[in-house]
């Protein structure tokens, strides 16, 4: 069991200082009990950043339903960035599918426009995270919950792109659009592991019971785009993968 007083010191030990711009993508069930639940993961965040910090956590939906950044859960992003989005003061982002949630000094600037045809791109709140020289922090998650990762393949062109029809309310009146998404099974993110670690760029430390890494999103983005530029397609599978076969043919 890990209290609020330990979980700040862990945090303090990973990196994370007063003044930050956070992007923290999380799994609870991978540290373990947490005493106070996910309220304390955040509260704890919150106490490290300070008033002059910024936490944001993706608060992506499933865009099969109309998006309402007040009413709308997220799908599959965990307890944590569940709770998060319905805390007083947090700020969430208007994208169907895509949306971030934030709270703190720059929140208000991280989500306030967040462009259909670009959900993970330099106007996107994890583009604007990168501007902002914010951090990542992966708790309890590997690479493959990375949306930074996202934003490299986006500054980079890949050519793996494909349309997802999400329903957006005009005027009161539903309709289909749509929308641009880069789609493939992101296995291959965990790559990154190994080459913040050959860079340097990378702290890595267990909490709780989980396997925690800390960077800067700057480095994600130099790192990937180094790859990305060799080889546009360095984060597909080669071998029989579903999303990344579908992805592949997109180019086609």
């Amino acid at each position: 069991m890990l209290t609020k007083e330990e979980l700040i010191k862990e945090f303090k030990a990973i990196g994370i200082k007063e003044g930050m711009v956070l992007v923290v993508h999380t799994s609870l069930k991978n540290i373990g009990y947490i005493e106070e639940g996910p309220e304390a993961v955040i509260e704890s965040l919150l106490e490290v950043l300070g008033d002059s910090g910024t936490l944001v956590m993706p608060s992506m939906a499933s865009g099969e339903e109309v998006f309402d950044p007040k009413e709308t859960s997220t799908d599959d992003m965990g307890i944590v960035a569940e709770t998060f989005w319905r805390m007083p003061g947090v700020h969430r982002s208007s994208h169907p599918s895509s949306a971030f949630a934030a709270i703190g000094k720059h929140a208000e600037e991280i989500v306030a426009v967040h462009p259909l045809e670009e959900p993970e791109g330099m106007k996107s709140p994890i583009g604007k995270v990168y501007q902002l020289d914010g951090r990542v922090l992966l708790l309890g998650v590997s690479h493959d919950s990375n949306t930074t990762i996202h934003l490299a393949e986006s500054l980079n062109h890949v050519p793996y792109r494909t349309y997802s029809t999400m329903l957006i309310s005009e005027n009161g009146k539903v309709e289909e659009l749509q929308v641009p998404i880069i789609n493939h099974c992101c296995q291959n993110f965990k790559k990154m592991e190994s080459l913040l670690k050959e860079k340097g760029c990378l702290t890595v430390q267990q909490i709780g019971r989980g396997i925690c890494q800390f960077m800067k999103a700057k480095d994600v983005i130099e790192v990937a785009s180094a790859e990305l530029k060799t080889n546009p397609y360095y984060f597909l599978c080669e071998d029989e993968c579903e999303e990344c076969t579908e992805a592949r043919e997109y180019v086609k």
